[in-house]
């Protein structure tokens, strides 16, 4: 199983802004693209469901989601969407295609890869592989 580099993952780029962001490293709020990001996210909670994927993987992908969604949102739910913040989000999110190509890959195929991941049950995007790790791990004890 080849797990999907994290920085290949847009999320992954969403949660280090939200890092940057509550240490005031940086002044863009990223609420709007974890809004955008959460909504996707439950799209393809729900589509685990209604296709019977594995419960476990859609339990642990639900922990993801609250973890690098859910919390951060509820972190920054007084605040207001502010135009300068999604113009960023649209600049990051091209500058992560552009990344995207320079390493040989689109934003199709990319997307292809992570929603079969988790779709399938195969835990190949880094959170999800990480927190199945953890959870072979603590069965063993």
């Amino acid at each position: 199983m080849a797990v999907i580099s994290p920085h290949m993952v847009f999320s992954n780029w969403i949660v280090v802004w939200f890092i940057l962001y509550y240490f005031k490293l940086i002044s863009f709020s990223p609420k709007f693209a974890i809004t955008i990001g959460l909504l996707e996210n439950i799209i393809k909670i729900i589509l685990m469901l209604l296709w019977g994927k594995s419960i476990k993987s859609t339990i642990l992908f639900i922990i993801i989601v609250i973890i690098i969604k859910i919390l951060p949102f509820y972190y920054l739910r007084n605040e207001s969407y502010n135009l300068k913040d999604i113009y960023f989000t649209f600049g990051l999110f091209l500058v992560y295609n552009i990344w995207l190509y320079i390493n040989n890959q689109n934003l199709i195929n990319n997307s292809k890869m992570v929603y079969n991941s988790l779709i399938n049950g195969k835990n190949e995007t880094p959170a999800m592989n990480l927190l199945s790790k953890i959870e072979k791990y603590l069965q063993i004890y």
